[in-house]
């Protein structure tokens, strides 16, 4: 679904879209710190499982954030926070679509793997932003 379709079907604030679309875009756009500001706007209005969801998301991009400031432990710490949130809603959810939170533990695992190798999870971080995480994500951001 387009993104100009998703907000004229979005039933929350608007403001709140935005920041989600821009969040969005600064992750695609290797600004890990923007990502965060961004969806934690939004995070504050929400509740439930896609509170969780965006918090694992946030978790995500911050973590991206402590690894290019080589602050390794912090990065992986987050993760596995943001993975234990994916794994509570995959147990719990009542959510339309669990197969992005699926996506996202999987991306999530997949990084805390080549950084238990001592290698770079940016990569898979990037590939995840520009192929896995798409409007399907802020279609159920904005349900």
């Amino acid at each position: 679904m387009e993104i100009r379709k998703l907000r004229s079907n979005m039933k929350s604030n608007p403001s709140q879209f935005s920041h989600l679309k821009d969040g969005l875009t600064a992750l695609r756009e290797k600004r890990y710190f923007d990502a965060h500001e961004d969806w934690e706007i939004a995070w504050k209005e929400m509740k439930g499982d896609r509170k969780l969801f965006l918090q694992a998301m946030i978790q995500l991009s911050v973590g991206a954030y402590h690894y290019t400031n080589e602050n390794r432990t912090g990065c992986g710490n987050l993760w596995k926070k943001a993975l234990t949130r994916c794994n509570r809603i995959l147990e719990n959810s009542l959510l339309n679509d669990s197969g992005i939170v699926t996506e996202l533990k999987d991306i999530l695992e997949e990084c805390l793997e080549v950084l238990a190798q001592n290698n770079s999870p940016l990569r898979i971080v990037e590939r995840a932003a520009n192929n896995i995480i798409s409007d399907k994500w802020l279609n159920l951001m904005s349900s």
